[in-house]
């Protein structure tokens, strides 16, 4: 019963001499491939420290390296472990042209079936390696800000002020307006009726600000000495006159912006200088660099 198995077993197996020297070159292949994954394993490493250095150690410079360093290992591993296996089935005497033929066609098939992860995959390797944003910061899509609580490869989470949680594919972000980066800038618009001496108000609010900028409370939080561009509008029943404040993002500038409400109000009244009834004092947002 067994004599026609241990023939046919013996006649798919090559010969002895042949079946050692298959067995060392796979070997050879193996640790060739194990030698490779480890020294790509240390360039990766190696750049990862460098990212690092380079991001004077912040915490969004680690999180981007890291991240990055996972995906280029895991691409290592796999590309490494499909060579291997390929030129192991080659070494036993496989044909591996139509095995890789066929490989081919089903990633196209692939690759036509997920261009959707393909494309948000791509975008989002952009996005960490051009540190575009990270965990933390506060962006703006689409005219509404939230702020990033995690980024991987293929999506973005966000929260926003209601608390919502977004998942957001990284193709999806087309135009992204990062709100935490080097400095934030505020208009205070103070609305005066239009009948009133504008002079005295001007000179109110000019009371105003230098107070705040003698403040040693306020002084810390402010990058610059807040402004006083004077009046930004003429219309109908109001003039406007516009005050600015420059600090980091975070609530510096809106809570400063929101002091400069209270003792501009304040200091008109006092002044005895009517604001606008129709509107009160807004805060505008200016883009960075807009001159007055």
């Amino acid at each position: 019963m067994l004599r026609p198995a241990v023939l046919l077993i013996t006649r798919l197996l090559p010969e002895t001499e042949k079946l050692a020297d298959m067995g060392i070159r796979i070997a050879i292949i193996v640790a060739v491939a194990f030698l490779l994954r480890i020294l790509v394993f240390l360039a990766v490493s190696r750049t990862e420290k460098i990212m690092i250095r380079a991001g004077h150690g912040a915490a969004a410079a680690e999180a981007r390296a890291r991240t990055l360093g996972q995906i280029l290992r895991r691409f290592t591993t796999s590309a490494v472990l499909a060579v291997a296996v390929v030129q192991s089935l080659a070494v036993l005497g496989w044909n591996v042209g139509p095995l890789l033929a066929g490989a081919g066609i089903a990633g196209v098939a692939l690759g036509f079936g997920a261009q959707t992860m393909v494309r948000d995959l791509i975008a989002g390797l952009f996005i960490l390696s051009e540190n575009q944003f990270s965990v933390g910061d506060v962006i703006e899509i689409d005219g509404k800000p939230a702020a990033v609580e995690a980024l991987s490869l293929r999506c973005t989470t966000l929260r926003d002020f209601n608390g919502y949680v977004h998942f957001v594919p990284n193709g999806e972000l087309k135009t992204v307006t990062n709100r935490s980066r080097g400095w934030t800038r505020l208009a205070v618009d103070v609305p005066v009726g239009s009948d009133q001496n504008l002079e005295r108000a001007l000179e109110a609010c000019r009371r105003v600000v230098d107070a705040m900028n003698a403040d040693p409370e306020w002084r810390p939080r402010l990058l610059d000495p807040i402004e006083l561009w004077g009046v930004e509008s003429l219309t109908g029943p109001e003039a406007q006159i516009r005050i600015v404040v420059r600090a980091r993002p975070g609530a510096d500038a809106p809570d400063a912006a929101r002091e400069l409400r209270l003792r501009a109000h304040r200091a008109l009244v006092e002044s005895g200088t009517r604001t606008a009834l129709s509107r009160e004092i807004a805060i505008t947002p200016l883009a960075a660099g807009v001159a007055a």
